[in-house]
């Protein structure tokens, strides 16, 4: 998978949506945004992308757990590609 790829699963997920699942996808495509703009080196990026996938995921959906692999797969792939 790319990162257009990705960015647009992401989207998709954002569009018209609202609760857990699209808030995490939203900061997700903030984060690679910020990084893209030069706001964020490598190192900020990475750890924003880890917390998101890695605590806010697990805490914010750990009553679905299929959602919540998701968003850690679309933040693992993140990581790969940027």
């Amino acid at each position: 998978m790319n990162l257009d790829q990705i960015l647009n699963e992401l989207k998709e997920c954002v569009n018209g949506e609202t609760g857990v699942v699209a808030d995490l996808a939203r900061e997700l495509i903030t984060v690679q945004a910020q990084y893209k703009s030069g706001e964020l080196n490598k190192e900020e990026f990475d750890f924003l992308v880890k917390e998101i996938a890695d605590v806010k995921a697990a805490d914010g959906l750990a009553d679905d757990e299929s959602a919540c692999r998701w968003i850690c797969e679309c933040a693992e792939a993140l990581l790969l590609v940027v």
